[in-house]
């Protein structure tokens, strides 16, 4: 009954992130930072964060998607009460680890970067529900990934992989939905 209580409330909540609007940059800079939980920074074309976006350290969603992204600084380790962070179709070639510092993330995207690795240290990032790296050009899945328990969905669709690591995949990840094309054989 508790456990039920638990997931009851904790779906209530990310359905309510979810469902709040997302305040446009623009419109950002002209509201206390205080009041902004979720912020739409994406198509922006910025290639790297500006300092007073680290002024919005309430944030419980941030999205910088469709950015020129090639890093992230230090400074995100300060979003303490990120749930949700969008980070597709930027330029990054390597995840940042620094994102394994917010471990209140529920839900993360790094769908069409450049990712070649997925580094152990992704473990951290223990209430992860839904991960998404479609269309990455990862090489390199670390034994991290099977250590999030609480994940719900991985998108891996566009990933190149073989049957050995696909059998695997799923095998060990039997509480995931996940999101996987055919195996290639020539990878085995």
């Amino acid at each position: 009954m508790l456990r039920q209580l638990c997931l009851l409330l904790l779906f209530s909540n990310i359905t309510l992130l979810a469902n709040a609007q997302a305040v446009k940059w623009q419109d950002a800079l002209q509201m206390n930072p205080a009041s902004v939980y979720a912020l739409d920074c994406s198509g922006l074309k910025w290639d790297s964060l500006p300092i007073k976006l680290f002024e919005y350290i309430a944030l419980e969603s941030l999205d910088l998607s469709k950015n020129k992204l090639t890093y992230l600084p230090e400074q995100m380790r300060d979003f303490t009460n990120l749930k949700s962070l969008n980070l597709s179709k930027n330029k990054l070639d390597h995840f940042p680890l620094i994102l394994c510092q917010l471990q209140g993330l529920f839900n993360l995207s790094l769908a069409q970067n450049e990712l070649q690795i997925l580094p152990n240290q992704i473990s951290a990032l223990t209430q992860l529900q839904s991960l998404d790296l479609y269309g990455n050009a990862i090489e390199q899945f670390g034994e991290g990934i099977y250590l999030l328990t609480n994940l719900k969905e991985l998108n891996i669709e566009g990933v190149m992989y073989g049957t050995v690591f696909a059998k695997q995949l799923l095998a060990r990840l039997p509480q995931t939905k996940v999101l996987i094309d055919p195996p290639c054989k020539c990878l085995d």
